[in-house]
């Protein structure tokens, strides 16, 4: 053996040592068995507290996620968030639409992000949508839920209907099927009946 190879033995043999005596599990990130019923499931890293995690599309801000809490499964992409609060931002960085939720996961990338329980999605010309559940589609740049929902316009009225499919900001919107509702003025439709 050369001195330069004893050199990198040693050097291996000392980063491996040092690597199985530092805390692999630091304050901030907790790692934990969860039981259910039917098996065991670890945690990959666990997040509590106030949790906020960007998404950037090159050097624009596109979406924050807050939560209470965040965990990354082992042996899956998936990552679970507890409550949820995912705010959307317009390419000049303001908030465009933000939706509410008991929890949600998402894939480490966000190509995918599912709100569950309670789900409120606003955007910033006053519109309300409320689901069960939404599911936010980066690819295709879609929010789509089957679930029953009820949308309150900007202009006051209130819809109800089954499915829903929106832009990602809320703003270009449909109701699929079932849908009834009231209005509070129908005067802009009232030159058209005429």
């Amino acid at each position: 053996m050369s001195v330069s190879q004893i050199a990198r033995f040693a050097m291996v043999a000392c980063l491996a040592v040092l690597s199985g005596c530092s805390d692999p599990a630091p304050q901030a990130i907790r790692a934990r068995r969860v039981q259910t019923a039917s098996k065991e499931r670890r945690a990959q890293a666990e997040f509590r507290e106030a949790t906020v995690v960007d998404f950037w599309t090159g050097d624009k801000l596109t979406w924050r996620l807050h939560t209470r809490s965040l965990v990354q499964e082992v042996h899956s992409q998936r990552v679970a968030a507890r409550p949820v609060e995912l705010v959307a931002y317009d390419k000049t960085g303001k908030v465009a639409a933000r939706i509410l939720a008991d929890s949600g996961n998402m894939d480490r990338n966000l190509r995918y992000f599912r709100a569950r329980g309670h789900v409120v999605g606003t955007n910033q010309g006053g519109m309300r949508l409320q689901a069960d559940s939404l599911l936010f589609d980066k690819d295709a740049d879609r929010i789509t839920t089957a679930s029953r929902v009820t949308v309150r316009t900007e202009m006051g009225d209130v819809l109800h209907g089954t499915g829903f499919r929106s832009d990602s900001y809320l703003n270009r919107w449909e109701i699929l099927s079932g849908i009834t509702g009231s209005f509070r003025s129908l005067s802009p439709l009232q030159g058209l009946m005429q």
